[in-house]
């Protein structure tokens, strides 16, 4: 009994030892010798792993491999940004007035020639009708001065040619006045010349007898007599001569009358002529300017129509029915906005990865769950150094401004959002497992090459998710090893091709 009981002590006493050991062993199997050949482990390099066992063993190493081919990568760039109206148009009325109706909402879009808003016409049709009166009382006042004016010039021209007329009689008498006065004179004078030779030769006659005796002295006095007679005759033709002069004197002061009758009268033509040149210019003056006012007027009536200068998203409405348009304010009624585009800021290291003709996807808070295309239409080099306060998930601080045009949207100027530029790109990849070594853009990785591992400098460029652009050091068709860091260049190896895929750059 006291034996039996020893032997099952002894029993249970290796079953305790023994058992953890198997299970040491089983779980040695299941879980130490799979990390032993996992690459991605850390035992994998170790002196029990599974390269340096093929390695004692003198067996070649079965590593995965890729082959290095051109590959198209999406490099995917993200940024902040707001739409913004790279054209601003503001809608002004040029009358002022009261506002009848506003036809245009903020958020609508608006063709070129559409109604904004109205104003009260009623104003404005007076003033089209005042000036209407005006210009037609312009008309007949210049018919009715231009009727006037033959009349009124043609009186004076008659008056003139009366003038003229008596001008010319008073010549023509006073020339045939003064030559049958001077005729006459002369013949006056001649003939009391004559009679007073014929006297005064009878008188010495008569004495020449009386001397004789032949005739008394009677005779002498009365012969005397005759001959004092023909003197006073001769005398009284010669002061005639004087009188003739008198009288032609006045008749000379006749003509002059009539000549300053003539000049006054051509003065009086003239001045009336200049009156009525200058009442028809004032008076045509007047009707284009009422012509002026009229077109005016009805300029301002067709104006009291606001129309949309040009297609656009109305962004703001800044005033309402019974309201007053100021034409003189400088406050816009309404604005316009036009290419609304989606401005990006970008950091600077990140600007060279943008071009202009990239597709773009954006995203907007005011429409959550949808995306819009787009493409970079600008790219602005100068630096946004200024911070804007209020706008969420935006700092301008040191970075860039990318212009992108969406597609098959009108946003409004200010919507808040995210975008995403797609470049597709064609390059020698291989993925980032492969790479041994890694320092300033350049690298190591280890090739498959006749059965061995042959190592090889290689340069890289830019990281595409888990595949790593190659620029130089590796051809197409070359195959790479994965997670080559336990290998040792000149190691006998089975390459076994693997795809890896490719994983998005967030």
């Amino acid at each position: 009994m006291i034996q039996s009981r020893k032997l099952l002590s002894r029993s249970i006493l290796l079953s305790l030892v023994i058992a953890p050991i198997g299970l040491m062993g089983i779980l040695s199997v299941k879980v130490l010798l799979p990390t032993l050949s996992d690459p991605q482990s850390r035992f994998y390099s170790s002196g029990f792993g599974y390269p340096a066992l093929q390695r004692m063993a003198g067996k070649a190493i079965q590593v995965d491999t890729v082959t290095v081919a051109a590959t198209s990568l999406e490099n995917n760039v993200g940024a902040p940004g707001e739409s913004v109206a790279m054209q601003q148009v503001d809608v002004r009325s040029l009358v002022s007035g009261l506002v009848q109706k506003v036809y245009a909402a903020e958020g609508q879009l608006v063709r070129r020639g559409q109604p904004l808003l109205e104003l009260q016409r009623a104003p404005f049709q007076d003033q089209v009708n005042t000036a209407s009166n005006n210009l037609a009382a312009a008309e007949k006042n210049l018919k009715a001065l231009q009727s006037t004016v033959p009349d009124r010039l043609n009186n004076l021209r008659n008056n003139l040619t009366a003038s003229l007329a008596r001008l010319n009689s008073a010549e023509t008498r006073l020339a045939k006045i003064d030559s049958l006065a001077e005729k006459e004179i002369q013949n006056n004078v001649v003939a009391a010349e004559v009679r007073l030779q014929t006297a005064q030769q009878k008188l010495k006659q008569i004495q020449f007898l009386e001397q004789q005796g032949a005739i008394s002295k009677f005779q002498r006095y009365d012969m005397e007599d005759i001959y004092a007679t023909r003197k006073r005759e001769l005398l009284a033709a010669q002061q005639g001569i004087i009188g003739t002069q008198s009288q032609q004197f006045g008749n000379q002061d006749f003509y002059i009358q009539r000549r300053n009758e003539l000049i006054s009268d051509q003065q009086q033509l003239e001045l009336a002529q200049a009156n009525l040149d200058r009442d028809l210019a004032n008076a045509r003056l007047t009707l284009e300017n009422r012509r002026i006012e009229l077109q005016q007027a009805l300029r301002d009536l067709t104006r009291t129509v606001v129309y949309a200068s040009t297609d656009g998203l109305v962004s703001r409405v800044n005033i309402h029915s019974g309201e007053v348009a100021d034409a003189r304010s400088r406050d816009p009624l309404l604005t316009l906005t036009q290419n609304t585009v989606f401005k990006a800021y970008i950091d600077q290291a990140r600007l060279g990865a943008v071009k202009i003709g990239d597709m773009a996807t954006v995203r907007l808070v005011a429409y959550p769950g949808q995306s819009f295309r787009g493409q970079v239409i600008q790219l602005n080099p100068t630096v946004e150094n200024e911070t804007i306060k209020g706008k969420a998930g935006i700092d301008r601080q040191y970075t860039y401004s990318v212009w992108i045009a969406v597609n098959d949207l009108k946003m409004p100027p200010g919507l808040q959002g995210y975008v995403q530029f797609q470049k597709g790109k064609t390059a020698l990849t291989i993925p980032e497992s492969a790479v041994t070594h890694l320092s300033a853009g350049e690298g190591m990785v280890m090739v498959a090459l006749d059965g061995k591992a042959v190592i090889r400098k290689v340069k890289f460029g830019r990281t595409f998710g888990n595949k790593r652009e190659v620029l130089v050091g590796l051809k197409p068709g070359e195959r790479v090893v994965l997670n080559a860091r336990a290998l040792n260049p000149g190691d006998s190896i089975t390459p076994e091709s693997v795809q890896v895929p490719i994983a998005e750059d967030k």
